[in-house]
This record gives structure tokens, sequence and C-alpha cells, in this order.
């Protein structure tokens, strides 16, 4: 499977396995801040739930049929299409929330080992981390190289920062999976800039720095709409050269300020976004210009230009 950023990410929930209470009741608060908790305290209260458990996700449609007045060149639509709404709409769907990305389980409990919970598991398709003591280490190793659980370490007063980076990665993969395929119909025409490795390494160390914990692809391009921790709502919008370029052929025949905007959009000083799933022909080109932004720049495959909306 090909690197690419996830076509969405937030917080999901991850749930833990332990017939230790008091730690369960401490792993809630430890990571409650960046995560919903599901905690059970045996085997088969986690059997139950997991048998009755469907994926959020599961049930939404992110694709839908192409249609002949569907026009290729546009922001959101692809030969084999992209529903990019439902991708926005997840940002309003607070059962999204429990999608559960990782499961945490301890190896030694009374009613069942961890590894044998994780094969009875198997068809849960989130990743697995096992909790293991000194004289499991090796019952790990095993079930890591078989591909029953994703990492294992070893429970101890001092897990909790190597626990919090385990979630963090198998979270952040979880979802790259989970868009794996939306992204190969995506790229079915051209890659795009969601596989170009210097802008997921970019836009992950933006997202960081900003405190990001949410955003949601809004057309092919590469704009998101993100949240940051205080669920503040802003838009990350991006275009490579090409973009200005075919954005500048699409609208060559324009006069006046219009056809300004779009010579300073070729030459990269101005980036267009005029709403979530807006297209520019939507809006009369004598109100273009408050949809018009000063860019930031770096480099790719290509040059990027962005804002921040």
């Amino acid at each position: 499977m090909k690197t690419a950023l996830p076509l969405f990410y937030f917080k999901p929930t991850i749930c833990w396995v332990d017939d230790d209470r008091l730690f369960l009741d401490a792993a809630s608060l430890s990571f409650g801040e960046h995560y919903h908790c599901n905690t059970f305290n045996s085997p088969s209260e986690a059997i139950k739930y997991f048998n009755e458990y469907r994926a959020p996700l599961s049930v939404i449609s992110f694709k839908r049929e192409f249609s002949e007045s569907d026009l290729f060149g546009s922001a959101n639509h692809h030969p084999v299409d992209i529903d990019m709404t439902a991708i926005a709409e997840l940002a309003n769907n607070a059962a999204c929330h429990d999608e559960i990305a990782v499961l945490i389980v301890d190896y030694h409990m009374a009613e069942m080992n961890g590894v044998d919970l994780c094969e009875r598991l198997k068809n849960f398709n989130g990743k697995k981390i096992l909790l293991t003591g000194e004289a499991t280490h090796e019952k790990a190793i095993e079930a890591f190289n078989k591909g029953i659980i994703d990492k294992f370490i070893r429970k101890g007063h001092n897990i909790a920062e190597t626990l919090q980076q385990y979630v963090k990665e198998l979270v952040y993969q979880y979802f790259c999976e989970r868009t794996a395929a939306l992204v190969e119909h995506l790229e079915a025409s051209r890659r795009s800039v969601l596989s170009d490795k210097s802008f997921i390494e970019f836009f992950n160390k933006w997202c960081s720095e900003n405190n990001i914990e949410e955003y949601y692809l809004l057309n092919k391009q590469g704009a998101f709409l993100v949240k940051d921790k205080a669920g503040a709502i802003s838009h990350f919008v991006l275009h490579s050269e090409n973009d200005n370029r075919e954005f500048a052929k699409l609208n060559d025949e324009l006069t006046g300020e219009a056809a300004q905007l779009t010579a300073d959009v070729a030459s990269g000083k101005l980036i267009p976004f005029f709403g979530i799933h807006k297209e520019y022909w939507e809006v009369e080109e004598t109100n273009w210009s408050p949809y018009f932004y000063p860019t930031q720049t770096f480099s790719g495959r290509e040059q990027y230009f962005w804002a921040v909306v």
C-alpha cells in the first residue's frame, strides 16, 4: 500500500480490556483528553460488545455514480466519483466519534488471556495493542508475527508515554487504511497532492503546530475543513501550479477585476476558495473579490500555494 494522507481524521474511540478496574480508570483519565474511551472489565464483556458493534463509517457511502452532467475538471468530480459532501458532513456527525480505531488488551486476565481474546476478535478491523508482562513477552512477539496484534508493550509504571505514541501512530494508520481505496479512486486519472510525501509531512506538521485535531477533505486540490482543539473551524486551501494553470485556462475570457484575479491566481499570488462545495461559476464574476486570498508556498512534486481561510 502506497503512502497517502487520509481523506479524513478525527478523534475516534479506543477500547481497553483489563480485569484491573483501577488500571482502566487511570487509562480513561490519561487518554480521555484525546480520545473517547470504552473500557471492559472482562473479555466476555468485550466479546459481547464487539459481536454487536458496527463501525459508524461502515454505513456511510463515500462514492457516488458519475453522471454526464458532472464536469471532469471541477473541484469535486472524478472518473469514479468521490462524494466530497459525505466526507465534509462527517465534521458534524457526532456518531462518527464512536468509530473504534484501537483496542488495548491486557495479556494477564483470569477469564481469558489477551492473545486469545484478540484472536476471538479477528474480524474487528481496528488496531490491537497487547499489554504484556516479563514472562509473556515471547508470546507477544509470536502474536505480532502472526498478525494477531499490531503492537505490544510491557505493562509497568512507565508505559504511558510509549503507549500514547503507539495509539497515536495506530489511529493515524487506521484512517490511512480506511481511506486508501478512496485515494486510489481519486487518483484514477492523475496523482494528487495526497500522495506527495512532501505535502504529507508539511500538512501533518502544520496540524501539530496549530493544534488541529480533525480534518476532512473538501476537494481534489487538497482543501480541508479543519478543527482545532477548541473546536474552531477553518479551511486549509491548496492549489498546485497545475491547478492554477487550469483555473486560468477555464477563465481566460474574463475582463476587468475578474481577469486580474485570474491572472493573480495564475502567478501564484492569490488562491480562490468560494466555500464548501461551491464552484466558481456559481458566483457572479463581479462578486469574486472576497473569495480570493493571499498565498504562502512550499515545494513538493511541484510548487504548491496555500492559505488558511
